[in-house]
């Protein structure tokens, strides 16, 4: 038997719907991991506010109420996306006692389809930078190894996720903030495009490259969630690898490249070719490194009360300057 802690969103909403489990167990199961945890995944996390959900969540299922596709799924979300039931803090000390008045619409999806709030995750102060070391509210770790970070500035919810103290997770991205934390703890995100999920109720930093996004140990689950949020499709069919071709940069994106993480990738490229896709090594042009030294910058410029920041390749002798201007 599968312990509870193990299943993701769209399995323990099965087998709440169907009476294999009840959300109360699962609850407990998540609460008990976290309390073991050494990772700081969390920022706010109230065990009583959760088992009253979970109460409530077998009682509407026992009364026979229609149920919703997340009913009962404990879900940890970023501490920079509104709760009205918990603060929001960005994961700065200047935040530290703002509680919104309602939920981000994303949340709200999410309650209106049966899950339930688990807790709100550590994240880098105001989501910028992708360590997740945090001075106010201390680093989160990476699950597989407490000395190393989990990435940022969603590594909160990635080493949750990753740990088993949550089902699924919801992160924020304006430039790798979901993708970073994912690859370093190992599970499925996927940044969904600009402006597909609803930015408001988000602690802002880009308005034209912030959005919320999935973070699960599923392609499914991630499905399922994006799903929910955007009224699309929840389930997806997988594609035939059949006659797909792939074609593998060895420049630049393989340079320097760690050899336990070449091997491992060297082992996936087979896997692939075992199943009729075709993996090609070639060369790209467009993904030659520079001919001169550059530094990969955040460049902002104002406009209004608003910041647009952007990565931007100018030699980082021309963004000084163009700071002095």
């Amino acid at each position: 038997m599968v312990a509870l802690f193990e299943l993701g969103a769209r399995r323990a909403a099965d087998a709440i719907r169907n009476g294999e489990q009840t959300t109360e167990a699962l609850a407990e199961a998540l609460l008990a991991r976290c309390a073991a945890s050494p990772l700081n995944a969390f920022i706010s996390l109230e065990a009583e506010r959760l088992r009253a959900a979970a109460r409530a969540a077998d009682k509407r299922r026992q009364r026979g109420e229609r149920l919703g596709p997340l009913h009962g799924v404990p879900l940890a979300l970023k501490d920079n996306i509104d709760t009205a039931d918990f603060p929001t803090t960005g994961g700065t000390p200047a935040l530290a006692a703002h509680r919104p008045k309602r939920n981000a619409p994303i949340v709200q999806r999410l309650l209106d389809a049966g899950a339930i709030v688990l807790g709100k995750t550590n994240l880098q102060e105001l989501a910028y930078g992708p360590t997740n070391n945090n001075a106010a509210f201390g680093p989160a770790r990476n699950p597989y190894d407490p000395t190393r970070i989990p990435g940022g500035s969603s590594g909160g919810s990635a080493a949750a996720v990753a740990a088993r103290l949550a089902p699924a997770a919801l992160g924020t991205d304006t430039g790798g903030s979901i993708r970073v934390p994912a690859a370093l703890c190992g599970i499925t995100s996927m940044r969904p495009t600009t402006l597909r999920w609803s930015q408001a109720g988000i602690v802002p930093l880009s308005h034209t490259r912030d959005t919320a996004g999935p973070m699960a140990r599923h392609v499914a689950d991630c499905v399922l969630l994006d799903g929910v949020i955007t009224g699309g499709p929840t389930e997806v069919t997988p594609a035939p690898l059949k006659g797909l071709r792939l074609g593998l940069p060895r420049g630049y994106f393989w340079e320097d490249l760690d050899a336990e993480l070449a091997a491992i990738l060297e082992a996936a490229a087979g896997t692939t070719a075992r199943g009729r896709c075709r993996a090609g090594r070639g060369r790209c042009r467009q993904c030659r490194r520079p001919r001169r030294r550059r530094r990969l910058s955040h460049h902002a410029l104002r406009d209004g009360d608003r910041a647009h920041i952007w990565p931007s390749m100018k030699p980082a002798s021309t963004l000084r300057a163009s700071w002095r201007r």
